[in-house]
């Protein structure tokens, strides 16, 4: 063998060799160095308790990033790797079963000085992979640059800290404290795939998001970008998807779903799609749950979107802030049975029931467009069930919300009944909201068939069209929960009518004959007003 083929096998052998045993003694010295610093031990378990080669460099990988973390949290967080796969040629590294949870000792502690933050996480995932990841990160310590990460089945439990918010106004943050020990952090994309993110919230209610999938992009941490508001994590843009969202009221009564969310960053934009409040329970078995008579909702939409909204506030159940709310494409349908007693109906306004909301809600702007609304009540009088619909509703409105004093404005139109055009306005009070006080107006100018209204005039109120038409109605009312007042204008022609009643033993209702004929005949006009009369309203 010559001298020359020789020195070209040795010489990358030696520069190899060398780079290997400087990576080490680097390694190893930084991590002294930060015990002395933190005054802990780097955990002897930094692969499962494995027993690795001495040349092995992952162990001292691994504990400068538990090094990193303990400095940064000032001790609240512990990792710990089960594997990890190191490629130097492909630039790829692979941490497996990784566990990043809290020191109790150390919470306990930042719990009492006020410096804990105001949320605490638990993680667990699979497998964590990095790519674009340089040797120099290991050996300076002062930047962390990397092409991709990527979470493999993660699950990330949040822990609100309310407590400590505002004393955490002045503390130092994590980014504060990561900066001291590194200059930069820059992340080309993050992902997660496959996640489930777990917010803890108040009174042991707990939210979970399942199948979530995230991708953060241009990650940059530095003296600069700290303090970006307009950067989420840090990151120019961010989007979140997640899957089968599910929860379920305090009394089991209802069940909530989303089947599809996205939120997107610096958009703040949050879109549900196939959303739906539903009773597990039938309409028999809701009402025997009841001591009092009490309506059975069921809600689904289509798609809900809010635009300029803190989606974390909203996540976690504290707050619901948003610029503009738009929904489409959804039913609304009530059934109550009187059959029970019935309980005070006062404090039910919809301004009176935002004032007692324990959910702090603030929406500048609403739309709701294509909703169909059905109303069904059983009396137990007729023994029977009757309904109103409206379909095709479309609804505007502004300021819904528990802390501004600006009226509550709602503006909507929609067909009665599926056939008649109705347009309504209301205004509810929202600086004394307890008292109740609305204006409304209500118009419908098509002249339909009275007899339209027999699904729900028969079995209601035991009272039957048997012809005539209603010319416009029009209607103009204010009020609160102890008086109203206003105009009222019905106008109709060829009007016949038949009051009903339940025998006993029958299902089907009876006409009322001689109550009937003088009821027409000396009680309800036939029209109004009167044919050849001069109308006071103008028609």
């Amino acid at each position: 063998m010559s001298r020359k083929l020789l020195l070209l096998l040795l010489i990358p052998g030696l520069l190899l060799l060398g780079a290997y045993l400087y990576l080490r003694v680097s390694l190893s010295k930084a991590n002294k160095e930060d015990e002395k610093i933190t005054g802990t031990t780097t955990s002897v378990d930094s692969l499962g308790g494995k027993k690795v080669s001495a040349a092995d460099l992952r162990p001292l990988l691994i504990e400068r990033m538990q090094q990193l973390l303990r400095k940064s949290s000032q001790g609240l967080y512990n990792l710990s790797v089960g594997d990890m796969k190191l490629d130097v040629l492909a630039s790829t590294v692979s941490l497996q079963n990784v566990t990043l949870s809290t020191d109790s000792s150390k919470l306990n502690e930042q719990k009492a000085a006020g410096t804990l933050p105001s949320n605490v996480f638990k993680v667990r995932f699979k497998e964590l992979v990095v790519e674009g990841i340089n040797l120099d990160d290991a050996l300076t310590s002062k930047t962390m640059d990397y092409k991709l990460l990527r979470l493999v089945n993660p699950v990330i439990e949040v822990f609100p800290n309310k407590q400590g918010q505002k004393k955490n106004e002045t503390a130092e943050d994590f980014s504060q404290r990561f900066l001291k020990e590194m200059t930069k952090l820059e992340i080309g994309r993050l992902e997660i795939v496959g996640g489930t993110i777990i917010a803890h919230g108040a009174k042991n209610k707990t939210n979970r998001l399942n199948e979530v999938d995230i991708e953060l992009n241009k990650i940059l941490l530095d003296s600069i970008t700290r303090t970006d508001k307009g950067r989420f994590l840090f990151a120019e843009n961010a989007t979140i998807n997640f899957r089968n969202y599910t929860t379920q009221t305090s009394d089991g009564l209802y069940q909530f779903k989303i089947g599809k969310g996205t939120i997107t960053s610096p958009q703040q934009q949050v879109r549900l799609q196939n959303i739906s409040l539903a009773s597990p329970l039938s309409r028999e078995q809701f009402v025997k749950r009841q001591k009092l008579a009490k309506e059975l909702y069921q809600l689904s939409l289509s798609s809900l979107t809010l635009n300029k909204v803190d989606w974390w506030t909203l996540f976690n159940g504290e707050e619901v802030v948003a610029e503009d709310l738009q929904a489409s494409g959804g039913k609304l349908s009530i059934y109550f049975d009187r059959s029970l007693p019935l309980r005070s109906r006062l404090g039910n306004f919809p301004n009176q029931l935002l004032a007692k909301t324990e959910l702090k809600m603030n929406v500048d702007r609403f739309a709701f467009q294509n909703l169909d609304f059905s109303y069904t009540e059983y009396n137990p009088v007729s023994k029977q069930s009757g309904s109103i619909y409206f379909d095709n509703i479309k609804l505007q409105g502004t300021n819904l919300s528990t802390t501004n004093t600006k009226p509550l404005r709602i503006e909507g139109s929609g067909l009665f009944m599926k056939q008649v055009p109705v347009s309504t306005l209301f205004t509810f009070d929202m600086k004394k909201p307890q008292a109740g006080g609305f204006t409304v107006s209500v118009s419908s100018e098509k002249p339909f068939a009275t007899t339209l209204i027999n699904s729900f005039s028969m079995p209601l109120g035991l009272m039957k069209m048997e012809k005539g038409t209603l010319n416009k109605l029009t209607a103009t009312i204010n009020g609160d929960q102890a008086k109203a007042q206003g105009n009222v204008t019905v106008l109709y022609s060829d009007l016949k009518l038949s009051l009903l009643e339940k025998e006993k033993d029958q299902k089907a209702l009876d006409k009322k004959d001689v109550t009937s004929l003088l009821a027409n005949l000396f009680v309800i006009k036939n029209d109004n007003p009167r044919k050849g009369a001069l109308s006071l309203f103008g028609d």
